[in-house]
């Protein structure tokens, strides 16, 4: 189902807020009225031009090349919170002069493009207090393509100031989180904000959507409806984007400089460099009918949502030979007594136990790809270790898909501590009633 649905739907649940707002509360209309005003589209403003086929929509770098050390591929599946797998590559900055701390870069406009959409997220502590922001800028080059910087520490001020300033920001479900709908014209090579890296997403409106399992899992939803009637359609449009078309947003550079960014493709520290001719990977590794992909916790409902949680099995996005298990701590039966660590090292134990795990492909039903493992068999891994480099696991993990109630896909996982290989396990296989399910 492709995104033109969900930016429609969202417009449809925009307006009924707003109309129900006016409803309850009549005096409501006012500030509607002044917040569709704000929006307006700007009376200079023109229709974006047509994306000309067999264009490079994109026309330069996204920061000083000089300051970066890597770029992480679309597709990573190893950090706990993030969307799995990642819709966009990540530009890691070199380190500063100190530490491991990062270097800040500028990030530049890629494109003669308008800037659709800003919007500005609080970050806080566990007392509750403000330590830090985040900004997203979206951009569209032209009328199929969108690009978004996710991450930035600040936002040029000549941006903001032809924003309208912060004042002319809605909140999109409290105050934490404030966007505005704009129409900046910006050139390449344009300062538009810092940060020590940041995200570029792209998303190709022009291709079709990415073959998921479940696709309306990955549609962004960037508010509650019923909680943000300020917040007009137009806006909710400019924010919302369609992970199914993510794409790499190298190979929408001129091919010179494209090569040039993709030889800086590797991990987050620029220790292991990406394989593979297609080192940008695909974002969205969903194999139907298979193991391989995204997996949550709960069968029905969208996994954007606060109570959604979600687990990953994929290959590593860059060495492609090595398969993660992308757990973050979901699988209660992988206990910290499992991960090999001499001596008294209790915290490092848990820690490992929440960390990603890795493992050597192998054939049959013991560390059988995951786009190979079937519904209806039990399947055994093996020779397990903590992310990369860490601790291994003395244990093994079962998986077998099969139907839920709903008629969704669904994946039950469980930890044995009893055994260290599977070829120990008595047969036939089975599990002991400590498994977790998780559902597509």
């Amino acid at each position: 189902m492709g995104s033109g649905y969900f930016t429609r739907l969202a417009a449809v649940l925009a307006a009924a807020a707003l109309l129900g707002a006016v409803i309850l509360k009549p005096e409501a209309g006012r500030r509607i009225a002044d917040a569709a005003a704000r929006f307006a589209p700007d009376p200079g403003a023109r229709p974006l031009r047509a994306c000309a086929a067999g264009e490079t929509p994109l026309a330069g770098p996204f920061a000083p090349f000089d300051d970066v050390l890597s770029i992480s591929p679309l597709g990573a599946v190893t950090a706990p919170g993030e969307p799995l797998p990642t819709p966009y590559i990540r530009i890691n900055t070199r380190r500063a002069d100190k530490g491991f701390a990062r270097r800040e870069t500028k990030a530049l406009a890629p494109a003669r493009a308008e800037i659709v959409a800003l919007e500005r997220t609080l970050r806080r502590d566990a007392d509750g207090d403000a330590v830090g922001q985040s900004w997203t800028v979206h951009f569209k080059p032209c009328d199929k393509i969108t690009v978004y910087y996710d991450g930035l520490s600040r936002i040029a001020p000549e941006i903001l100031r032809r924003a309208g300033g912060l004042k002319s920001f809605v909140e999109l479900g409290g105050p934490d989180h404030i966007a505005r709908q704009t129409h900046i014209p910006v050139r390449a090579g344009e300062t538009i904000g810092e940060g020590p890296g940041f995200d570029v997403g792209l998303q190709d409106l022009s291709q079709p959507p990415a073959a998921m399992a479940r696709p309306e899992r990955y549609q962004s939803n960037p508010y509650d409806a019923a909680a943000v009637f300020d917040a007009p359609p137009s806006l909710i449009a400019a924010i919302t984007v369609d992970d199914s078309r993510a794409r790499c947003a190298l190979d929408y550079l001129p091919e010179e400089i494209g090569r040039k960014w993709a030889a800086k493709l590797g991990d987050s520290w620029g220790v292991r460099k990406a394989e593979g001719e297609d080192a940008c990977r695909t974002a969205l590794v969903d194999v139907p009918g298979t193991a391989q992909g995204a997996w949550f916790t709960d069968a029905s409902h969208n996994a954007v949502t606060d109570k959604i949680s979600a687990i990953a099995l994929a290959p590593d996005a860059v060495e492609p030979m090595r398969l993660i298990f992308a757990l973050h701590g979901l699988l209660k039966s992988l206990t910290p007594d499992m991960v090999a660590l001499p001596g008294p090292l209790d915290d490092e134990r848990a820690e490992a136990a929440r960390d990603f795990l890795s493992f050597d492909l192998g054939d049959g039903r013991i560390n059988a790809p995951f786009d190979k493992v079937r519904p209806g068999q039990i399947y055994c891994y093996e020779r397990l270790r903590a992310n990369f480099v860490g601790p291994k696991i003395d244990g093994v993990l079962l998986m077998k898909l099969g139907t839920a109630a709903n008629g969704a896909a669904q994946m039950t996982l469980e930890a044995r501590g009893d055994v260290s290989r599977c070829i120990d396990l008595q047969e036939p296989w089975r599990f002991t009633g400590k498994e977790t399910i998780f559902y597509r």
